[in-house]
């Protein structure tokens, strides 16, 4: 019998993560967007990463069809665009800068230190998430003085700063 979902949450909450925001765009052209820690890299050659997206987001049918996705690295001072993006707001992008990268799909270069602008290579559906592959094939580094916001026990903070040699 597996745990709770209030358990797993909590042994989760142990666990450190970067903060991203996924970005794409509607059917429409109209920006949609989601806060997320369930990210990583898969490959480096090719370059792969996966982003983990709830089976209920209001942002996954546009993710799914367009078939293109920024995921943003957040910034330690962005934590209110992180909670925007986490919520059910209609506009999240209403008070939010970006641009449009390849394809149109937004990047919010405000807040993020770095950005990798993906194509979708595969879906599966695990559990209560949608797994969702992409290749890399653009983005921007962060400059070694940016600090990224992390998520643990439930809560945002900026990352430690790693120690000087």
């Amino acid at each position: 019998m597996p745990v709770s979902r209030e358990e797993f949450v909590a042994i989760m909450s142990a666990f450190p993560t970067g903060v991203a925001i996924v970005t794409t765009l509607d059917a429409d052209g109209t920006p949609r967007g989601l806060t997320t820690n369930a990210v990583t890299s898969v490959s480096a050659d090719p370059p792969i990463l996966l982003v983990c997206v709830d089976r209920d987001s209001r942002t996954l049918p546009a993710l799914v069809a367009r078939k293109r996705f920024v995921v943003n690295f957040m910034r330690d001072d962005h934590e209110a665009v992180c909670r925007v993006f986490a919520s059910k707001a209609d506009d999240k992008f209403a008070d939010v800068a970006w641009t449009a990268g390849r394809d149109g799909v937004p990047v919010l270069h405000e807040g993020a230190i770095a950005h990798a602008e993906c194509e979708t290579l595969d879906e599966l559906v695990i559990g209560d998430h949608v797994v969702v592959t992409g290749l890399v094939v653009g983005g921007d580094a962060p400059a070694e003085s940016d600090v990224p916001i992390v998520y643990v026990n439930k809560a945002y903070a900026p990352a430690p700063t790693p120690p000087t040699a």
